[in-house]
């Protein structure tokens, strides 16, 4: 069954019951973010970059320094493992890894001088799925953030 099939059958359900209308937006949200992710990962791959690597060094550009830790609650990353993201990025020449100053037992990250050109290219790049999102939907965009944003309070509750 294509995925446009299934759409429009989780469409037509979405009138039967509050049950199905929870299902079929919970759809609409796993194929967004599929689609995103593809519609992204098309502008970074000229770049060399993964989605991923491109969130990764973006992040890291906009906090300037940063721990594992503190990079990790930046991204959403689904493989669960930062760890081997960073040192992918860093055998690419992309992050440094050095110790902390301040503590002798955490490891600071920072973006090499390639890896900041990098970051800028990427924010680039996604510049104008993101001015284009923003001209068409940015009225109703807070009303939907702040939308989902509940539900995720809601099923942390839980």
């Amino acid at each position: 069954m294509s995925r446009t099939s299934l759409y429009k059958k989780q469409d037509d359900m979405s009138h039967d019951s509050g049950e199905d209308a929870v299902l079929a937006f919970s759809f609409e949200v796993k194929i967004l973010v599929t689609d995103l992710n593809a519609a992204l990962a098309a502008r970074f791959k000229p770049l060399g970059l993964t989605g991923v690597q491109a969130e990764a060094i973006i992040a890291l550009d906009a906090l300037g320094s940063a721990t594992l830790k503190e990079l990790s609650a930046h991204l959403v990353a689904e493989s669960g493992h930062p760890s081997r993201l960073v040192s992918r990025l860093v055998d690419d020449g992309l992050i440094t890894r050095t110790t902390s100053a301040a503590d002798g037992r955490a490891v600071v990250l920072e973006l090499t001088r390639h890896g900041q050109v990098l970051a800028a290219q990427a924010r680039e790049a996604r510049q104008p799925l993101l001015t284009e999102f923003a001209l068409k939907y940015g009225s109703r965009l807070a009303d939907a953030t702040t939308l989902l944003r509940e539900l995720r309070t809601a099923l942390g509750e839980r």
